[in-house]
């Protein structure tokens, strides 16, 4: 009855996870002066172009005040939406 248990658990933290937003990956950064930084990032859109099969995703950018213990007060623009990576380098 007990592994019972522990498996339901382990199921619905498993569904909990696979339902959030796929991870933004960090594909550059540059710093700007002495107090900001310039990050680029990609997102999968978890869609796949039809015509040529690849995998689409998100380009933004965002730019952030450097500080002693990290980024802070960050804004981010969208720059393209439904793009195949190597179209953007």
């Amino acid at each position: 009855m007990k592994s019972i248990r522990i498996a339901l658990v382990a199921l619905i933290a498993l569904f909990g996870i696979a339902c959030g937003p796929p991870p933004k990956v960090l594909t550059r950064q540059t710093f700007l002066g002495a107090e900001k930084v310039y990050q680029e990032r990609m997102q999968t859109r978890g869609e796949v172009d039809p015509s040529t099969k690849q995998v689409l995703f998100d380009f933004s950018v965002q730019v952030c005040d450097a500080t002693e213990t990290g980024s802070t007060n960050c804004k981010e623009t969208k720059v393209l939406q439904n793009v195949v990576p190597q179209s953007i380098y």
